[in-house]
This record gives C-alpha cells, structure tokens and sequence, in this order.
C-alpha cells in the first residue's frame, strides 16, 4: 500500500463516521486492499485512539487475552478509548472475543468507548460481526483502489478512455505490497488455514482443505481464456485463441526467432494451465471457485438460454449440498470474472513475462472492462443470456435492466435487445457514445465505471478545490 498515507479514500470517511456512531466497527475488504492504512489513519485522526496489530504486537494468545479484558475493563469504566484493533482473526479465540466484547456493551451500556475490527479474514470477521452485534455494529466494506480514487490520488477529474487505461497498467504501483496474483492467493490460503484453525464457530464455505495456488491460478486463467472463446457452449474453451491473441500483439515481429519462441512460450504455458484445469476433479474446481469469492476477488454469473431463471441460482451454485457444479457445466452455464483490474492485469503479464505500457489491444480491454462492470452491478437476481443460435445479451436483470457491455461504437444491429420483452432498461456501453435512442441508453464504458463505482465524491472535492484555485 503507497506510504501517502495523507491520502484518505473514500471508506475512510465512511469509517471515521461510523465510529461516532457505532461502539463497533467492522472494516472489511479483501487482503492487503488498504484497511491496515486506514486504520493508521484513523490512529492519527482520534486523540484518545490505541492502534494494536493483534498478529505481529503480541509473542502469544495469553497477551492478546490480556488486551480483550482489558478493553472489557474499560468498556465497564466508560472510558473514552477508541481501540483499533487489526488482524482481528489472529486474537486467540476471534468469535468468542468479539462476542465477548460485544456483551460488554451490552451489559454497561457504555456509549465512551469505541473498538474497530479490521482484518484479511473479511468473510470471517463479517460472521462472527453479525452473531455478537446483530444490527448493533457498523460494517465498512471495501476493495481495491476504485477508478474514481485512482483519479483522485493522482489530481486530476478527468474521467476519459486515457485516464481508465493509465488505471488499468498502473493502480498496481499503489499497493508497495503487491509482488504478483501467486504471492497474494498464497497468503489468503495461509491465513484462512490460520482463522479456521483459530475460531471455534464453523464458517460454512470457508473451506481450503486441498486446495493450493496453483489450483486457484488455474482456474483464473481458465476463466479468461474462457472470455476470449467465441464458441460459447463448447464444454470447454479453446486456449489456443486467448494465446494466439496474446501472442498476436505482444509477439514481437513474426519472423524474428524471439518472437517465435515468445510465442510458443506462452502458448505453452496457456495450454498447461488449460490441461490443468480440464484435469481438476468437479468438487476441488467448485471449492477453488468458492474461494476466489470468498476472498472478494471474483464475480459469478449465471448462463441462462431463458428470460426467466431464478435470482439466486449463482449463490445456490456456491452451497456445499448442491449439483450444479459438474464440471461439464462450467463456463458453458458459469461465467466466472476477476473483480479487479489490477490482477486481470497481473495474470496476464505473468504470461508475457513483461509489462503492458500504454495502450492495450481492444478486445483484451473489452474482456477486463467486462469484468470490472460486472463486479459492480448486483451479483443476484442477473444473469448472462445466450441461445444455441448465438443471440447473447451480457448483462439481464430480473428487475427489468438489460445491459451489452462494450468498448466500441456499436449499432444497434449489433445488440440483441430486441429479443427483450417490454419495459426493459437497455444500456449499451460504448467506446464514446452519450446518447439514447429508440429505449437504450449509450453510455462511454469508462464513464459508466466512474458513476458506479465509490471515491466520485473524491474526485467532486478536487474539482471545487481546483475551482476555488482558479477563482
């Protein structure tokens, strides 16, 4: 995480209001995403606060049991102490301590003192939050770096095709901490391993048992290679059109003998991922896929050739009774997407062995711009449309929403929204676009990301500064 720590992000705020509110706080988002920061920031926001790191302050369980009573102690008192209490999951016993603390307030009905858990165990921490507190906590929730705080950090309002692509090839350089996708699975491996072994509650899909980076990986790029394959109801994709891709644009000039081997390399390391994949048994596939998505980082969508399907049949999917995870089905009924550009990005480059600069081939920026639209549109109550003859639409609500998502121009004979009944809100994300026409809305991709996406009030604040300057 950058080391600017002047530079609030949006759930800071949230966070700083939160805490005059609530005598709990639970800030939670994937690992490594900036809650650690933030609560520094918060240390040095509040005079009466007390920062402890309950991983690396403390040599064994007895002094972090210390610390719980001693928060007890307090709360009993009424002291005004905001406790800010980090790596939440690594306290001795992280349920019952919560709820430990919790009953403290309920007991002295002390409104002085505060306490904030924060953590890299978010789906655990959110659990154990709701079982203590119920309704009687405040939950942040966050993820990585957004478009509009990434606009923000680096001074400008400009929301525009260039300022998205320079997020997309440098928000990385915000995280000091991030090395590569391997390196951070692993840690959330090792720490969910950590948490279950900690907690006495057993947390439902919180499974890891067998499970390795290199399982997670492959079914990551699976998944992309999956967005690249043009004959959608294949039982599997065809690796060697995401490689040919890659290699097309990234390859070096095609009678050169680097080129040749660059090539080859990554056709190679593609289509070993893909064998890998194939070979995965169907439950150690559905268990990798449940824990991507425990740890935030993917998105699930459902492929219905119907209208009407129903709208939790994503989250059914992720239950450990059901029979929707055959493998046949997968990518063929299942379309997986990685929430965050920045490790969309990473995979990627891991296979190219070097750094995209500047500009990126357009259907490669249409697949990571798919991604990231979908991770923030509701995750229930949708799905992805396609019949065997072709027809598709990305993106349906059964709330009435419809939605193509692109980075060209297209026209309308392009989309399929007239397969739609009436009443539907049809969107066409564009390449530039701002028009709506016969019943559908184009909108520039990258504005559609800037308005749905937290950190614009950031931005809006830059803005009135640099008016006030200009005044």
């Amino acid at each position: 995480m950058s080391k600017e720590y002047n530079f609030r992000r949006s759930f800071y705020y949230e966070a700083e209001k939160a805490i005059k509110e609530k005598s709990i706080t639970f800030i939670l988002g994937p690992r490594k995403c900036g809650k650690t920061v933030c609560m520094h920031q918060l240390d040095s926001a509040f005079p009466t606060a007390v920062y402890v790191d309950m991983k690396a302050d403390f040599d064994n369980d007895e002094q972090r049991r210390k610390l719980v009573n001693q928060i007890v102690d307090d709360i009993q008192k009424g002291s005004d102490t905001i406790y800010l209490i980090d790596e939440a999951s690594y306290m001795a016993l992280p349920d019952k301590e919560i709820s430990k603390i919790a009953g403290a307030f309920n007991e002295y009905n002390n409104h002085n003192t505060k306490v904030v858990f924060s953590g890299s165990q978010s789906n655990a921490l959110e659990f154990w939050g709701h079982i203590a507190c119920g309704g009687n906590a405040a939950f942040v929730r966050t993820g990585f770096l957004t478009y509009p705080e990434w606009l923000a950090y680096k001074g400008t309002t400009e929301v525009s095709e260039e300022t998205y692509l320079d997020f997309l090839l440098n928000v990385r350089n915000f995280y000091d901490c991030f090395e590569n996708t391997k390196e951070y699975l692993q840690g959330c491996l090792d720490e969910t391993v950590m948490s279950n072994r900690k907690a006495v509650e057993y947390i439902v899909g919180n499974s890891v048992d067998e499970l390795d980076t290199e399982m997670l990986l492959d079914v990551l790029y699976a998944s992309l290679v999956n967005l690249h394959n043009n004959t959608k109801y294949e039982t599997f994709a065809n690796p060697n059109q995401f490689s040919d891709m890659l290699a097309h644009y990234f390859g070096g000039e095609i009678d050169s003998i680097d080129a040749k081997k660059q090539r080859e390399r990554i056709s190679e390391v593609l289509g070993n991922r893909y064998k890998r994949f194939k070979a995965m048994s169907a439950i150690d596939c559905k268990t990798s896929m449940q824990f991507l998505s425990n740890c935030g980082l993917t998105t699930l969508t459902y492929v219905s050739d119907e209208l009407t399907v129903d709208p939790y049949i994503t989250s059914k999917f992720l239950k450990e009774t059901n029979e929707l995870y055959r493998k046949p089905q997968i990518f063929a009924r299942l379309n997986l997407t990685i929430n965050y550009p920045m490790f969309h990005v990473d995979l990627i480059e891991s296979v190219l062995k070097e750094k995209m600069v500047s500009e990126l081939p357009r259907n490669l920026l249409g697949s990571i711009v798919e991604c990231h639209v979908r991770s923030l549109l509701p995750s229930n109550g949708c799905f992805e449309y396609r019949d065997s003859s072709g027809v598709e639409i990305d993106y349906v609500s059964v709330e009435g929403k419809a939605m193509e998502i692109s980075v060209s121009d297209k026209r309308m004979k392009n989309v399929n929204f007239d397969i739609l009944p009436d009443g539907y809100k049809k969107t066409l994300l564009t390449k530039s676009m701002t028009e709506s026409v016969n019943g559908v809305e184009r909108i520039p991709y990258y504005r559609f990301i800037y308005d749905n996406s937290v950190g614009k009030e950031l931005v809006e604040e830059l803005s009135k500064k640099s008016n006030k300057t200009q005044a």
